[in-house]
């Protein structure tokens, strides 16, 4: 009971001190929003390309058979008329030219003894050459390539099923081939004759179909994560030594002089965080409901805390006030980065995509931008909520350890 009072005197003690530092106040509500106004607009104008221009992939056919001509006319028929994507066919020596030139951004072939390997079962393979100055455009269409390969490997499991059976009968070879390849034209024009290739894999793309939307929410993303830094540090620099020392005799324990800091950034930074998206959704001309907000506003909180958490972890356990400050700047700017809100994901390594579904500023960001610019009606808070409850744990474990070493 003395521990709460004592943590509610501390949170009205800070909220007081705050009150008295309006220009301070002032100054860390404007100088995060025009800083990162600034560095969001240069990474947006430097990582997006123009709306207007689609990316353009071209297709060589080295296996010149009736499949794969097919094929080709195919992904070409179904790229032409679309604004995002164009898909042409040409030679491998055009194909370097063009991507040397910066014309493309990517190419990939149907090589060699492709129809072969797809009839006698064995694995067919697509290769493809991205262009590194265009990594966004050429994740996009490796994604569309993989997408492919998985559609002609499920037409290769039919095909083969189907000629297992023909084998059996008294079948001519060259009737049986026939069959094959009417199976295979059946097959690849239900997969890809309704554009189910194209629009599954590349629209579904927040940073490249709304960039503008992707940019101001990620943003607003930094901004919020800068504001609980800049308080939590703020109401540090407000106690003293003298008074930390006074405090101590009085048997105040350092954990509820952290938590009423804890609890009054989480406060003020939420306050202020909530206000501007408000506006920010308005100018956006975004339909968001109140159960919409409801579900962002948790997975804010959420990531608030746990961010929140470890900057109060760098300061329970590090020893000398410019270091702790150099640190927690660090892991702030480390979350940030990571979560994709200063450069979007796709840039990263393949290897490192892969463990951003275990951190909990990318879990975050990756559900409040699928609320807003997705549209989702549902949202799984599992992960930060056991990042809350692992941080609330390893935050009374370092309290207790360390009042044990004060004594």
């Amino acid at each position: 009971m003395i521990s709460i009072r004592n943590i509610l005197f501390f949170t009205n003690e800070n909220l007081k001190q705050l009150k008295k530092k309006r220009a301070t106040l002032l100054l860390l509500f404007l100088f995060p929003v025009f800083l990162i106004g600034l560095l969001v607009g240069l990474a947006a104008g430097l990582l997006i390309p123009a709306e207007n221009s689609p990316i353009r992939v071209a297709l060589i056919d080295e296996d010149q058979t009736k499949e794969s001509k097919l094929i080709s006319s195919l992904l070409t028929e179904m790229a032409s008329g679309k604004n995002y994507i164009e898909i042409f066919p040409a030679s491998r020596e055009e194909a370097e030219q063009l991507i040397s030139k910066n014309e493309i951004s990517t190419f990939f072939s149907l090589p060699k003894n492709f129809t072969a390997d797809l009839y006698e079962g064995e694995s067919v393979t697509i290769p493809m050459v991205g262009n590194p100055s265009r990594p966004i455009d050429s994740f996009i269409a490796k994604q569309l390539v993989d997408s492919l390969a998985r559609y002609i490997a499920a037409a290769q499991a039919n095909i083969l099923v189907i000629n297992d059976y023909a084998k059996e009968t008294p079948m001519p070879r060259e009737e049986r081939m026939e069959m094959m390849f009417e199976q295979f034209v059946d097959f690849t024009l239900f997969t890809l004759g309704k554009d189910k290739l194209l629009d599954e894999e590349v629209l579904k793309n927040s940073a490249t179909s709304s960039p503008m939307n992707y940019f101001m929410l990620s943003g607003w993303f930094i901004v919020f994560s800068v504001w609980l830094l800049s308080f939590y540090i703020a109401l540090v620099d407000v106690e003293s030594k003298s008074m930390a020392t006074r405090m101590k005799l009085f048997g105040v324990s350092v954990g509820q002089r952290v938590a009423g800091r804890l609890i009054v950034s989480l406060f003020v930074s939420s306050l202020l965080a909530g206000f501007t998206f408000f506006i920010l959704i308005n100018l956006l001309q975004i339909e968001f409901y109140a159960v919409d907000m409801m579900r962002f506003g948790l997975f804010g909180l959420l990531y608030a805390f746990i961010l929140l958490s470890g900057i109060a972890l760098i300061g329970i356990w590090i020893p000398g006030k410019k270091i702790v400050l150099f640190l927690q700047c660090i892991f702030v700017f480390s979350a940030v980065l990571v979560s994709g809100a200063l450069i979007p994901t796709l840039y990263f390594p393949q290897s490192f995509q892969n463990l951003l579904s275990y951190l909990f500023s990318p879990i975050a960001l990756r559900w409040m931008m699928d609320l807003v610019l997705e549209g989702r009606n549902y949202a799984n808070y599992t992960a930060l909520v056991i990042y809350s409850f692992s941080a609330s744990l390893v935050l009374w474990i370092s309290f207790s350890l360390k009042e044990r070493w004060r004594q």
